[in-house]
């Protein structure tokens, strides 16, 4: 089955998500790119909603008709679709990626959109957000995955590996634990000394990686012991990362309320892009 990877362009950072998403299909042989374009109605675009004719699409709106002729050339025609959406972006891109194996969108919009967006679209999700690096970034450059042992964190743990692997790129396994004063580091090869007072959890996330490490030999693979709150330590971990992976296990405003909501404030927050990934597609799921 060919995937489909779809982008929501247009508004603030469009045009970085739109470069983001050409990558992800590049990488993924043969996949094919829908730009999604949301506009209000009465807007000059809500007239073109659908499929525009190219000459239509030209006289309204250059920019993004230039931008769709350039993607068409990178991907090749028969790959690069566009859809005019009309109406509320966090609806619109919600309901769009029922027909998607990715949604990439950028972190420019408001935070009840990307909200909407994370909690109930119906495959993975990328924030498109800036890199911020800087000092004490020592995962600079991986691709960070929360592992907290549920169904939800696996599920993340699969797409980091998967895409680590598709992109040549470092993965790092990140746990957060408010039971430790300190944020502990290792790889394969090295422990740290000092990681006396939390033998059970680097052991417990060894196992955790055992089968992505069996199944990807290659993979270069870093691991983090982090204190704190859950979303602060793995917004520490994502500092300066290529992307940062995490799944989203709760549904409902009760659970969320309860234990936080992870998945929302790393999307809005991490100093990095991020990577929401349900538990399953949610194709009962009522919008």
């Amino acid at each position: 089955m060919v995937a489909t990877v779809a982008a929501g362009v247009g508004g603030a950072g469009g045009w970085q998500t739109l470069a983001w998403a050409a990558e992800q299909a590049i990488t993924r042989s043969g996949a094919r790119l829908e730009l999604l374009r949301v506009t209000e109605p009465g807007a000059p675009l809500a007239g073109l909603a659908g499929e525009p004719a190219p000459a239509l699409l030209e006289l309204t709106d250059p920019a993004l008709s230039r931008a769709l002729s350039a993607t068409r050339t990178q991907l090749g025609g028969h790959r690069v679709r566009l859809r005019i959406l009309v109406g509320d972006p966090g609806t619109a891109l919600t309901g769009a990626s029922a027909g998607a194996d990715l949604l990439v969108i950028a972190s420019g919009g408001s935070g009840h959109t990307i909200r909407r967006i994370v909690h109930h679209a119906r495959c993975p999700v990328i924030v498109v957000r800036p890199v911020s690096a800087g000092r004490g970034a020592p995962l600079a450059g991986h691709v960070v995955v929360g592992v907290d042992g549920s169904d939800a964190g696996r599920a993340a743990l699969e797409f980091a590996f998967t895409y680590a692997d598709d992109h040549r790129l470092p993965v790092a396994a990140a746990h957060v634990s408010a039971r430790i004063s300190d944020d502990y580091y290792s790889d394969e090869i090295t422990r740290p000394a000092h990681a006396r007072g939390e033998p059970a959890a680097l052991e417990w996330l060894d196992a955790e990686m055992q089968p992505w490490m069996l199944k990807y030999p290659q993979a270069r693979v870093r691991q983090a012991v982090l204190n704190g709150r859950v979303a602060d330590g793995l917004r520490r971990a994502g500092r300066g990362a290529h992307l940062l992976v995490v799944g989203d296990k709760h549904r409902g405003l009760l659970s969320r309320t309860r234990t936080g909501d992870v998945p929302a404030t790393v999307a809005q927050r991490a100093g990095c892009p991020v990577a929401v990934v349900p538990l399953a597609r949610r194709e009962g799921e009522k919008l």
